[in-house]
């Protein structure tokens, strides 16, 4: 008698997790098919812990490619006074080609919103789900992430009830402190998710104003009420030179990453723009680069000049990957180096096997592999045949011996003009890249 309700008492907290967790798990979930499960990876250090309440859904960009990102998510980051957090940054993620990571059950707090409000609720992380789409918010959001990421939303909406207008992005909900653009509390202190299009997700009714701002609690960002709650909302896509002049020009925001006298560091980096992890690469046949930490120091915030590159999240050994030839590996994808210039036809990938690619025929960063080779701003290749025209000199002119001149020997070996020891040796077949003076 004793052991039969010994027994019972131990099954029925089984029957009853499983009544009611079960049909929390996500239909996707279940099925295995859609989602991969990367829980085993979460940091044990991460102390699991129920949410406070469910209102909301977070959408977030990774500022970084998938593997950098899973590793953020689950194992942790250091923060800016040096510390490393215990992961559990994300319930899910969505890699490029849309494929679904769960990083951990969304029963549980994920810390990711950080210093946050909406609608006079703060501490969003308490109360929301929170969904990685790997990439940059001033890059694009692929047409493969929206096609997961609106039946993944629509499956959690339904398990907690919440309509559209609950879907946000993290820009809209993060809020800062003061600094040397506002002088009170304010939005958009990340810049996360700008590009997010809440219409390509599968949702059909969201937020006309920010609540927070008509209530006098936060000053307005520009670029997010531009973005989110214009009658003439601006299209989220990766701005060209000439988009970003003409927008200065009519005062209106572009999602880019090129500073411009309309799109200032705050706009690109928001909280992040003197973070040590963002890089500005100033315009110039030098590449000078400089940390956000050191940029005060060194130029001025107000002496950045026009066609400075803004990258963030780099890693700490950025600066020392001066080019022309760059090597995606584990913490560098494509835009570590070229930014929107990914897509570019003028950039060229040069994969194992003597693969050449250019730019505007690369759909996703992620899927090269580990030891491609690009070049930025390069119009080729051209052949050397060593006869009338087509030797090194005929092609490249002056320019043949120098570093910015690139040729690709028989073998996938790379080579820059000024390592070249005798240009009648080279051998036949060998491809040339010549670089140009402006990037289209």
């Amino acid at each position: 008698m004793n052991c039969k309700n010994s027994d019972t008492h131990r099954i029925i907290p089984l029957l009853l997790t499983f009544l009611f967790i079960f049909p929390l798990i996500p239909a996707a979930a279940k099925g295995g098919s859609r989602i991969k499960d990367y829980r085993k990876h979460l940091n044990p250090g991460f102390k699991k812990e129920e949410r406070a309440s469910t209102r909301f859904i977070i959408v977030h960009t990774s500022e970084a490619g998938l593997s950098s990102t899973l590793r953020t998510l689950s194992k942790g980051k250091k923060t800016r006074t040096n510390r490393r957090t215990k992961g559990g940054h994300a319930h899910y993620a969505i890699a490029r080609n849309g494929q679904v990571y769960r990083v951990m059950s969304h029963i549980y707090r994920a810390d990711h919103a950080g210093l946050s409000m909406w609608n006079g609720i703060e501490d969003i992380s308490s109360h929301s789900l929170g969904i990685e789409l790997v990439g940059y918010h001033y890059g694009e959001i692929t047409a493969s992430q929206y096609r997961t990421l609106a039946p993944l939303l629509k499956e959690l909406q339904g398990i907690y009830h919440l309509p559209d207008k609950n879907v946000l992005a993290h820009c809209q909900v993060s809020y800062g402190e003061r600094n040397r653009w506002f002088n009170k509390i304010h939005r958009g202190r990340k810049r996360c998710a700008l590009n997010f299009d809440p219409r390509k997700a599968g949702l059909r009714n969201s937020w006309h104003y920010d609540p927070d701002v008509k209530a006098g609690r936060l000053l307005t960002d520009r670029q997010i009420t531009e973005m989110f709650y214009s009658k003439r909302p601006v299209s989220p896509q990766v701005s060209t030179g000439k988009k970003i002049a003409n927008a200065a020009k009519t005062n209106k925001s572009e999602i880019s990453n090129i500073i411009s006298s309309g799109n200032t560091a705050w706009n690109i980096a928001g909280e992040d723009y003197n973070s040590p992890g963002t890089i500005y690469i100033l315009p110039g046949k030098a590449k000078k680069m400089i940390r956000g930490d050191r940029v005060r120091s060194e130029t001025g915030w107000d002496r950045l000049p026009p066609g400075t590159q803004v990258l963030v999240n780099q890693p700490l050994d950025r600066e020392q990957k001066k080019g022309p030839i760059f090597s995606i590996g584990r913490d560098y994808t494509a835009w570590s180096f070229a930014g929107s210039a990914y897509r570019y036809a003028t950039t060229i990938y040069i994969l194992p096997r003597n693969k050449i690619v250019p730019g505007n025929r690369i759909r996703d960063w992620d899927a090269l592999p580990t030891g491609t080779k690009l070049i930025i701003g390069y119009r080729g290749p051209f052949i050397l045949r060593n006869r009338e025209g087509e030797t090194a000199w005929g092609i490249a002119g002056k320019a043949h011996n120098q570093e910015e001149t690139v040729y690709l020997l028989p073998g996938n070996s790379l080579v820059t003009g000024d390592r070249v020891k005798d240009f009648n040796d080279l051998p036949r077949g060998t491809k040339i890249f010549i670089k140009i003076n402006e990037v289209q």
